[in-house]
Formats: C-alpha cells, structure tokens, sequence
C-alpha cells in the first residue's frame, strides 16, 4: 500500500470559490457575523469525542436542538481541510499539540461560517447561506452559478431540483443517502459528503449566541484534541464528552462504511490493495489527557436515552430545553449504514470476531478499561 500525495488544485479552487460565497453570495447579516466575530468568541465548547462509527452523528443531533446551543450542520473538520490542518501537509490526521503551520484567525473565522443558533422558529435565510458555503467544499472540481442557486432556494426550490438541473447528482450531495452509489467515488472534496444535515430549528448568529455553548464534533478531533485546546481555544471553557461504543458494532460500522460508495472517503492516497475494495480514496480517519472529560457509552444513549443526554446536558451546564426534551423522545437516525436493530454486528459474527482476535493485547486492555468485557452486552 503506497500514499501517494496529491496535489492541492482542489482546496486553492475551494477556497476561491469559497471566499467569493462569504464575501459576495450570502446575506448581509451573515457576512457582518463573519467580519466581527470567530469561533472562540463562544464562551464555552462541548466537544463529542468518539471513534468513527461510535455514535457520535447521534448523540450530536440531539444535542443540537438544545436551546442553549450553537452548531454547525455537521462535522467541523472540513473547515481543517480547507486550511491544509490535515493530509498530506500533515502525515496522518494527528495534529501535534504545538502545530503552529495555519492562519489561526482565519481557521476560527471558517469554522463559523455555517453555525447557526438552536431556536424553535428557526430561519430559512440561515439554512440557504449555508447550504451555499458548503457548495464550493462538496464540489471544487465545478464553477457553480451561486446567486443563482441562493435566489431560487429562497424561492422554495429545492436544493436536490437544483442540483439535479445543473447535472449533480444527488446521491454526492449532503441529504441523506438512502441507497449506494454503483461505485467509489474518484473525485477527492473537503465536504465528507454526504452526511450533512440541518435542521428547521436554527438560525443566524446574533451578538449575544456567543454566551451559548458551541457544540463540536469529528472523530478526528480523537487525534487532536490537545492541539484544539491549546492552539484554537485556549482561552475557552472546553469540556469534552468521550463517546464509546463496544468493539464488534464498531468494527461492523467500520465494514459498512468501507464497501459501500457512500460519502465516507475522505483521502486520496492513490493505489490501495484491500480486499473488497476498488477505490483510491481512504475511508474514515487516516491513522495522542484531557480534562473535563465525560465518558458516555453508545449503548446507553440508545437503551437509556433521555438519562444520559441528561448526564450530558448537566456535565455542559446547558440547563432547561423544552425543545431538546421533546426531540430526545423519537431523535432521528443519522448517519445510518443500515436499519439499525439490536446487536446487527452478529450478521457477521466469524468476520467480526477473527478481527478482534487478531488485535491482540492492546485491545484488550482498551476493551477492560471501556467496561465492555460482556460480550451479551454488545448491541
């Protein structure tokens, strides 16, 4: 297996494109936010830390809809990305705690670009900006018609007639994919497409959202999360939510993401020699103690969800949400590879269990000092 470095033409297309949406494209009161403030003017952060697969789109979408909360649509490290914070600059997605090669004003500055503040009436204008700064990150490879677009997205067209029109299709975009593509995808983005999802209970940032709490997460912050903290926020209220999940519906996650052509590459890193798979592009996290941390099991925000967003809720000092209280009742399913249903890693059992053989020790001792020792419990 050999990386291959590709050049950077697609981020420096991105990026022009990008700047020409901010500056140019979305609404005045969208580029005035942008102009004043950054990301660590936010009092405090609530960062979900997890393994791909772990449960993370979950417990962030519920979270989202907590009143006192600010957020983006998804994850936040394609905002790295953009600012060449990842491969290849960097060897792998670990990001040493005294990084110092990036624009630290401007990084902060793009990871405020799509946050949105949680309100029950929400704001259409809001959704419509931010589908449009993501565009040039989902698709760098194309000169898209953005004004265009933004007026008949506030006309009520929808964004999938949109695409579809301009020769896009929709499966590369950022709804929910609720079938496969024929193939992998061969064209590298920044976006990881497409899992990306708003909802209708947000709206633009105001002056004083910057006293709510900013919630984040990507499981490759798992890499650098020391980096986050000292170099981004080091002057912010970071706490962190250490998500886990038991290793056989990980490993199975995992499997189902690699086969099938979804919207989970995210590296070109030129010919690969894996079994079942005939793409180029690397899937998930390309492979460092911490304070305020809060370890929640996946398992338990499914069996026990209301108590443990609960426990999250109080660790985050976020206090009363009406709207939270009603959506943890029936949240819906994100970032699904299949119909989730109890302990489906067991389909295949033998492949799932020859991997965790082959970790060895290490695995082990991790497995110990998760608390997932009972394989019965393993849902």
């Amino acid at each position: 297996m050999s990386f291959e470095r590709p050049p950077d033409d697609h981020r420096e297309r991105a990026r022009r494109n990008y700047e020409r949406v901010k500056n140019e494209v979305i609404s005045e009161e969208k580029r005035s936010v942008l102009s004043e403030y950054r990301a660590d003017d936010f009092d405090s952060v609530l960062l979900i830390a997890t393994a791909p697969r772990g449960g993370s789109s979950l417990l962030f979408d519920i979270l989202r809809h907590h009143e006192d909360t600010c957020s983006l649509d998804g994850e936040h490290d394609r905002w790295f990305m953009l600012n060449g914070v990842c491969y290849p600059a960097l060897e792998s997605d670990v990001v040493p705690a005294d990084f110092g090669s990036f624009d630290r004003e401007t990084v902060l500055t793009d990871l405020l670009a799509e946050v949105g503040a949680t309100e029950r009436s929400g704001d259409r204008a809001h959704r419509v900006d931010n589908a449009l700064v993501r565009l040039p990150l989902q698709f760098p490879d194309r000169e898209l018609p953005y004004e265009r677009i933004r007026e008949r997205l506030l006309d009520g067209a929808s964004l999938d007639e949109i695409l579809e029109g301009l020769g896009i299709p929709t499966l590369q975009y950022d709804e929910y994919a609720d079938r496969d593509a024929d193939s992998p995808f061969e064209t590298e983005t920044i976006e990881d497409r497409p899992f990306v999802t708003s909802h209708r209970h947000k709206r633009g940032l105001r002056a004083d959202d910057f006293e709510r709490t900013l919630v984040l997460k990507a499981s490759g912050d798992a890499y650098r999360l020391r980096w986050i903290r000292n170099r981004l926020f080091p002057e912010t209220d970071v706490r962190v939510v250490h998500l886990t999940r038991n290793p056989a519906a990980s490993i199975n996650g995992l499997y189902d993401g690699w086969r099938l052509n979804r919207g989970f590459q995210t590296y070109d890193v030129g010919s690969l020699d894996l079994d079942d798979y005939d793409g180029s592009l690397w899937c998930y996290d390309l492979p460092d103690a911490y304070e305020d941390v809060l370890r929640v099991r996946f398992e338990d925000l499914l069996t026990d969800t209301r108590s443990t967003v609960r426990e999250i809720v109080e660790f985050a000092e976020l206090g009363e949400s009406p709207l939270l209280s009603e959506y943890v009742e029936a949240p819906a399913q994100v970032m699904t590879t299949k119909e989730p249903r109890r302990a489906r890693w067991r389909d295949r059992e033998d492949l799932v269990g020859s991997a965790l053989e082959r970790a060895g020790e290490t695995y082990t001792e991790v497995v110990e000092r998760l608390g997932y020792t009972e394989e019965s419990e393993w849902i």
